[in-house]
Formats: C-alpha cells, structure tokens, sequence
C-alpha cells in the first residue's frame, strides 16, 4: 500500500477485512508500517468497528510484526471508540 494515501490504503484494508470477515483469524503484517494515523484508521479500522462491532474486531483481527509503539496506539484508538 505504499503507493496510496492514507485514505486509499484504509479503505484497501477495510474491503481486505470485509472480504475475509467469515475466515477464523485475520493477520495483519505491520512489517514495513512507520505509522498509523487517525485518517488511517477511521477508513479502515474504525469503520470496521462501527459495521461488525468491536467484539467482531477483537475476535477476529490480530496483528504481528507489530511494534510496542503501534500496539499503544492501535489500543488507543480502539478503546477510545469503545467508549463513545
């Protein structure tokens, strides 16, 4: 996704989530990934929460290769919509 904005590459995610949302467990690589910006994670993240709901999320997406840095802010802007 490197070749898109932010906007383009969370909407790729979202339809990537979506397509594979019936799979036991979906992987995301943050290999590569420097940052995760709201403008990011509202188009793809954040509209996944608000169509299947932050239990769907929880229990269906996880992430590797991901660093201490995105784990705080991923866990941030999770539980920051969780509690609006």
């Amino acid at each position: 996704m490197d070749t898109k904005s932010y906007p383009e590459a969370g909407d790729t995610l979202f339809d990537i989530l979506v397509k594979n949302i019936n799979e036991d467990k979906i992987v995301i690589d943050l290999e590569g990934v420097v940052s995760l910006p709201s403008i990011f994670l509202n188009v793809s993240i954040g509209k996944y929460i608000k169509d299947y709901g932050i239990e769907k999320l929880r229990s269906s997406i996880s992430f590797t290769k991901i660093s201490e840095t995105q784990a705080k802010r991923l866990n941030e802007y999770i539980s920051k919509l969780a509690t609006s």
